[in-house]
């Protein structure tokens, strides 16, 4: 039996949003700073192949936590959109082939349905490419290779567009499955658990919201509903 988990009751609070903001820009100095001394250290390690190796795994693990920090600051913002004509299946085509190319993480197996009707859609580009990076990197992270994932573009309604990222994972525990949109909650494979409390923000800044399908041992269908405005010359 699937079970639906909505934003619309899930989302984050603005003091929450107040306190991953502040704790984004505490952190964002010293980790710059840090990344830049683990660059001089490579730099200035010549040919001892010991310290050069530390000095990488450094930096490495500093990305991380700027990637980190990144997404805090997506969730502690005040969304700045720029609403104009639109071409949805294009924004989320793009954001595909990076999964497919490794660029969200570990190369996966993405197909992809660009529906139709989206083309001249008032919406903004960057929020729908936010929103459906987050929902694609979080189904690649709770799939085993090769990362089969699913994503859609369909119209459940004249005036709704839903975006869909789907998987063939564990689906969602019991225990956890009312609080996967809290900050920091759940986290996993060393993440903050950041992914879908961004994608929900941007979605509600959009006017739409999330809606995660879940059945356990069959998968997770993530679903992103927004509203549908067009040009006038749009479809």
């Amino acid at each position: 039996m699937a079970i639906v988990v909505s934003t619309s009751s899930s989302a984050s609070t603005a003091e929450q949003e107040w306190l991953v903001n502040q704790i984004a820009h505490a952190l964002r100095n010293p980790i710059f700073a840090a990344l830049v001394q683990a660059e001089a250290l490579s730099l200035k390690a010549g040919d001892n192949e010991s310290i050069v190796r530390s000095a990488h795994m450094i930096q490495k693990q500093l990305k991380r936590l700027e990637g980190n920090l990144e997404e805090m600051l997506l969730l502690g913002r005040t969304p700045k959109l720029k609403i104009r004509a639109t071409d949805l299946a294009a924004v989320v085509e793009t954001v595909v082939e990076a999964a497919r190319q490794g660029m969200l993480g570990e190369p996966a197996e993405v197909g992809f349905d660009p529906g139709s009707g989206t083309a001249g859609v008032m919406s903004d580009a960057d929020a729908v490419r936010v929103i459906v990076e987050r929902l694609l990197n979080n189904a690649i992270e709770h799939t085993k290779p090769p990362h089969a994932v699913h994503v859609g573009i369909d119209r459940p309604s004249p005036d709704a567009i839903r975006l869909s990222v789907v998987d063939r994972g564990e689906g969602i525990a019991d225990e956890i499955r009312e609080k996967i949109f809290l900050p920091f909650y759940p986290q996993h494979a060393g993440r903050p658990g950041l992914g879908l409390s961004v994608a929900a923000k941007f979605a509600h800044a959009l006017g739409g919201h999330l809606e995660i399908e879940t059945t356990p041992g069959e998968g997770t269908a993530a679903h992103c509903m927004l509203p549908v405005v067009h040009t006038p010359n749009g479809s």
